[in-house]
């Protein structure tokens, strides 16, 4: 049996115990009103009926059958009654423990993908290191030049390990309830110019045209995180577009609202794959296609955390080989 439906039964026995306390509970007192109400009204009877002239004992008999029918009647009623919210509260306890424990359930599978994921990307850098070393061990001429190149590659896959590891840690630390992000009044047209910035010497090697136009903007939010959420922006946009071409990144304000938009004329999303650009290790064929292209599929994940840590929204629009724009709203001090 599933962990979650085990969970799941044992949720809806502590639901209906409760249940049944309570009722029963209520139908002893019930039980206890009513009895007495009858042993008083048995009393009267027996009171009046002894200035008749009829037999008292018989009378008292019959009394007394009568008083205990109607007990018995009393706590069959209750008993079905009691039945009857059992059956009831059983069927409701069990979809609430269901929804109670669905958030609980989506959390583990959640974490059980992105445990196989991570795993995933680490083993191909981990697989490559152990294949070469291997590889070298058994060569008995290895050379000095190929024993640098060796350990020039290694290095180079350690790199990527460590990167995904900074970029697991920025994730986790993202996507927890911020407290230990510090928030305060921020010039946003600062926060973008610094990202555009980062990432000139990119566009400079991918022979990009880097333009900006920005407004001058007050948002309330954490500068650090807010540069990193425009760098990744940039740097997608950069790293997706064929050479000699451009990128514009617009701020502007529309009513309350503070409006970034990173536009590329890059190879483009398909339809099929923008529902997921923002899911964990995320990435589409079309990205996959274009060479040279490094990463793990996390940054637009961090960047959507980012967003929702500032009470933000974050859309992308695009049509392969056209292009695509993502476009930022956060709210205004």
């Amino acid at each position: 049996m599933h962990i979650f439906d085990s969970a799941r039964i044992k949720l809806t026995a502590w639901y209906l115990v409760i249940i049944a306390l309570i009722s029963i509970s209520f139908s002893a007192i019930i039980y206890q009103v009513v009895t007495n109400e009858l042993e008083r009204g048995f009393m009267v009877a027996e009171y009046r009926i002894r200035g008749m002239p009829i037999p008292h004992q018989r009378v008292r008999l019959l009394l007394e059958d009568e008083l205990m029918d109607a007990k018995n009647l009393v706590a069959a009623r209750l008993a079905v009654i009691n039945g009857f919210i059992l059956i009831v509260s059983g069927l409701a306890s069990y979809v609430l423990a269901g929804k109670s424990l669905r958030p609980i359930k989506l959390a583990m599978d959640e974490q059980k993908r992105f445990v196989a994921d991570a795993s995933h990307e680490l083993k191909t850098p981990l697989t490559a290191i152990k294949t070469e070393i291997e590889v070298a061990l058994r060569d008995k001429n290895l050379k000095l030049r190929q024993a640098r190149e060796l350990l020039k590659s290694n290095l180079q896959e350690t790199d990527k390990i460590k990167d995904l590891a900074n970029y697991l840690l920025t994730l986790s630390k993202y996507e927890g309830n911020g407290k230990d992000i510090v928030r305060q009044k921020v010039n946003f047209k600062e926060v973008v110019s610094e990202a555009v910035e980062k990432n000139l010497a990119l566009a400079r090697n991918n022979s990009t045209k880097l333009l900006s136009r920005l407004e001058e903007i007050n948002i309330y939010g954490n500068k650090q995180s807010l540069v990193e959420l425009v760098s990744i922006l940039i740097n997608n946009a950069i790293k997706y577009s064929p050479k000699n071409r451009k990128v514009s990144v617009d701020l502007s304000k529309r009513g309350r609202s503070a409006v970034l938009e990173v536009k590329d004329e890059g190879i483009g999303i398909d339809k099929k794959d923008l529902a997921h650009v923002f899911d964990r290790f995320y990435r589409s064929d079309s990205s996959r296609s274009k060479d040279n292209i490094e990463g793990f599929g996390l940054g637009l994940s961090i960047a959507k955390s980012i967003v929702e840590l500032h009470e933000g929204k974050i859309t992308v629009s695009s049509k392969p080989n056209k292009g695509s724009t993502f476009s930022i709203v956060l709210p205004l001090v």
